[in-house]
């Protein structure tokens, strides 16, 4: 979707990919073409017909527009940036994941130290092509959670999963009456910046690896890269992460809880 804004004057783009229900799998390449769209700054959705939160989202946007939903797109792109290049974040998703890398490869990345990484296999990742600019320590990270959250649950990446979802969800479909991340935790990971962030989420990736939860990967990367690098851009992340988050709680009519529409 693409338009101008009649009351501020701002053009608006949001790319979203529509799936029937929670089965629909992604195509060949359509993973590709949400993160190249991600790369670029602009926000993207995976909308799916049986959820109702999908839905009402999705109509709310087609009514009133994007604004509200951090979808405004003012970006221009940079010749230099700490992002690697789109395919980049699926090819190594899958290099981790698959059976290319051994067992012997996949253990040092989850034993070592993102802010001192000594893992060989952490370093082919790192001189791949499309890898310009990007922060050893930050990729360290990255390559580090997927590795820890992969040995457990098999599959680190789950495409379409929130990861606001993922930390209320724990690894259940259907959310319990606690989220399984307390909202205190939440709030610490979201307000924390820099090396504290990173160590956040470092333990945050071992508590999901031990629950065997997965999320969309795609979304953690962009919040990591970003995160002291585009301000704006990882702003954006923190209110997609709280979003997912308190969307998946459960309904007034289920836990007698007041809902801030």
């Amino acid at each position: 979707m693409f338009r101008k804004n009649p009351e501020t004057g701002t053009f608006e783009m949001l790319v979203a990919e529509l799936k029937r229900d929670a089965n629909s799998e992604f195509g060949e390449g359509q993973e590709d073409w949400l993160e190249a769209f991600r790369q670029m700054g602009i926000t993207t959705k995976v909308w799916r017909g049986d959820s109702a939160d999908d839905l009402a989202e999705m109509y709310e946007i087609i009514e009133k527009g994007t604004v509200g939903h951090d979808s405004v797109i003012t970006i221009a792109p940079r010749v230099h940036s700490e992002v690697p290049d789109y395919d980049v974040m699926p090819n190594t998703i899958e290099y981790i994941q698959g059976d290319e890398m051994t067992t012997g490869e996949k253990a040092s990345l989850r034993r070592m130290d993102p802010e001192n990484p000594n893992s060989a296999v952490f370093w082919k990742l790192m001189s791949q092509p499309g890898m310009r600019g990007v922060v050893p320590e930050k990729w360290a990270l990255i390559t580090q959670g997927i590795a820890l959250m992969a040995h457990r649950a098999g599959r680190a990446h789950r495409a379409g999963t929130p990861v606001g979802r993922a930390l209320y969800a724990g690894s259940q479909q259907q959310p319990g009456e606690r989220g399984f991340y307390s909202e205190d935790r939440l709030s610490t990971l979201l307000v924390a910046r820099g090396p504290a962030l990173h160590k956040i989420l470092a333990r945050l990736f071992r508590m999901l690896a031990n629950e065997g939860a997965s999320f969309d990967w795609h979304e953690m990367a962009w919040f990591i890269l970003n995160e002291g690098y585009d301000e704006s851009r990882a702003d954006r992340c923190r209110v997609e992460i709280a979003r997912a988050y308190y969307r998946a709680q459960p309904r007034p009519s289920q836990s007698g809880n007041n809902e801030i529409n």
